[in-house]
């Protein structure tokens, strides 16, 4: 559940280190995409190493697997919000940024209740975000985000 969802949560991630070719002109939906789903993909195939906890009691491989993807997920906001995006995209992305942050929260929300040993909050924690990443990939699909890392 988790791995699957992080792979998701990698769609968001983009190329800071793309970069764009340069002067004041606002890039076209074509060319932000393309940097978008190029760096999302490499995010993915990092994520994709996390190995995903086998039940929400198994606090130790929940706090193993959490404290990898957070800052992986993190790193891949920034990164998207480091490209320049077209204005057109404006509001859905901010809505993505949102979305994300929200699943980010809920995640780390179930890493606090792994390190307190309790299973049914962890259990919340994961279903919420697991939730909350559904929704982020499914507007970053409709945005036009690739992040499938194969």
């Amino acid at each position: 559940m988790l791995g699957a969802a992080a792979a998701l949560a990698a769609g968001l991630g983009v190329g800071l280190w793309l970069g764009f070719r340069g002067g004041d002109a606002e890039p076209t939906q074509q060319q932000y995409l393309a940097r978008v789903s190029a760096v999302c993909r490499s995010y993915a195939r990092r994520l994709e190493r996390v190995p995903t906890p086998s039940e929400p009691a198994a606090y130790g491989n929940v706090i193993s697997s959490v404290e990898q993807v957070v800052p992986l997920l993190r790193a891949q906001e920034a990164a998207m919000r480091a490209v320049r995006a077209p204005s057109a995209l404006g509001p859905r992305l901010d809505r993505l940024f949102t979305l994300n942050r929200r699943s980010i929260a809920e995640l780390e929300a179930a890493l606090a209740a792994a390190r307190r040993r309790r299973a049914g909050g962890v259990a919340t924690g994961l279903v919420r975000f697991s939730t909350l990443r559904d929704q982020v990939h499914g507007l970053a699909v409709a945005i036009g985000i690739e992040c499938n890392p194969n």
